[in-house]
């Protein structure tokens, strides 16, 4: 009998052929069972989590789902623990979030529209919001009301700088419920982690699921699957490149102090190797068995960049060879505050990298524009010397994020500023037949 894997028996199906879940079969969930929550920013050593996440009856979908009660707060719970619970504990909130882990949510229309955003976190002082924030929060929810999109993607960094301390932080309502407003920004947000959401409490951020109407982050990793126009099929697979590769800083359930007096490091190898093999294994398995019209990675890190931090060598060298293997039409990210197309071809499949970081600070940068493939970069945005990045970096620019659209006949992607102009866009077809630039 083989080891339960995050995600890989989706809680209620057999993982290893014995008859058996890998909840019915671990110990481990009864006793989780009967953990009491922890007060707010506990000792690093807990691990306890909240009992209603290991019902198995809770499985109510997202449109019927409450607020889970007396979720006074989350303890952090270390990483590993975090991931096994994936599988041990997990149904509670993947049963109430539809359209994730191979439930599939159709869509009785001819195309299917999204938003891109990532690096939404606002400010981690008064007023909480930049003004790239809420320029762009004010554009999406027009434009999104006006062509009537179905969800957005958030590619991480959702809190700056240190994430949440627990589920009733006040930076869910500061930087994120309060600031995307309309019928739009109320259709689902489905959320990854980046480097700033770990340096705080992220297991909190997943039991958000649980209070908020719209966030849906089920786990560190997860997929996304929806079916339009009767029979294309979408499937986004949602990952953890923190877990992957390691993070910017070798923090977790810090503070603002912690992050200024820590130094920076590359996120060139994961703080726990076998972890990270889990989910490589989990990212291959998805890989091979999508069947979809559209594939799609969805990660925090970029595997090129042109931009401040530049290319995440362990995602070049890892991940990029599957996607090409598996023909993925697009990996998404965020990390450096730009929107960026780059496109590579190699054996015949064609990938499209998109960065959208820019949706609460903007970077200029170009330092990394030699570190891509020759020939690669098809567009970026924004540019400019150095005295105004800093300061957009800080918020005072007007942003940027990115839109998509998919027909059964190909899928067009748009990259606007913040005030919702224009600035470019290219079209795919499905499984990464060739690219259009328009």
């Amino acid at each position: 009998m083989r080891a339960c894997e995050p995600n890989d028996s989706h809680l209620n199906n057999t993982a290893d052929g014995t008859g058996n879940s890998c909840a019915e079969r671990t110990p481990l969930c009864a006793g989780i069972k009967k953990s009491r929550l922890g007060r707010a920013r506990p000792s690093r050593h807990v691990s306890t989590y909240k009992t209603a996440l290991c019902d198995r009856n809770a499985n109510s979908p997202a449109s019927h789902r409450r607020p889970l009660e007396n979720m006074k707060s989350v303890a952090p719970i270390p990483v590993f623990v975090l991931l096994l619970l994936n599988c041990l504990t997990f149904d509670a909130v993947e049963g109430s979030i539809q359209c994730t882990n191979g439930d599939v949510c159709k869509i009785d229309e001819d195309t299917m529209r999204f938003f891109i955003l990532g690096d939404f976190g606002g400010l981690p002082v008064w007023p909480y919001v930049s003004w790239a924030q809420t320029t762009v929060a004010k554009t999406i929810s027009q434009l999104g009301d006006d062509k009537r999109t179905h969800f957005q993607l958030g590619l991480g960094d959702n809190m700056y700088y240190v994430g949440v301390t627990d589920v009733n932080d006040r930076r869910f309502k500061q930087s994120f419920e309060e600031v995307y407003q309309g019928d739009s920004m109320n259709k689902p947000w489905y959320i990854i982690a980046g480097n700033h959401d770990h340096y705080g409490n992220i297991s909190a951020q997943v039991a958000y699921s649980q209070v908020s109407k719209r966030w849906v982050f089920p786990s560190l990793y997860y997929t996304v699957n929806y079916q339009f126009a009767q029979q294309t099929k979408v499937d986004f697979i949602m990952i953890d490149t923190i877990v992957l590769c390691g993070n910017t800083k070798d923090i977790s359930n810090g503070d603002f102090v912690d992050v200024l007096l820590a130094g920076e490091q590359e996120p060139d190898k994961p703080k726990d190797p076998a972890v990270a093999e889990v989910q490589w294994k989990w990212i291959e398995r998805q890989l091979q068995q999508s069947k979809a019209d559209y594939l799609f990675v969805v990660g925090h890190y970029p595997i090129y960049s042109i931009s401040q931090h530049g290319p995440t060598a362990c995602l070049v060298n890892r991940l990029k060879p599957l996607l090409h293997k598996y023909h993925v039409n697009a990996y998404m990210a965020g990390h450096d505050h730009s929107i960026q197309h780059i496109s590579t071809s190699e054996n015949g499949a064609t990938v499209e990298y998109l960065v959208s970081g820019a949706a609460s600070r903007t970077d200029r940068s170009t330092k990394n524009m030699d570190k891509i493939p020759s020939g690669s970069l098809k567009f970026h945005y924004p540019s400019g010397g150095w005295f105004r990045s800093m300061f957009s970096q800080l918020g005072f620019s007007n942003g940027a994020f990115i839109s998509a659209e998919l027909s059964s006949s190909a899928g067009q992607f748009n990259f606007y500023d913040g005030q919702g102009d224009l600035k470019y866009g290219f079209r795919t077809l499905p499984r990464t037949k060739s690219a259009t630039i328009i």
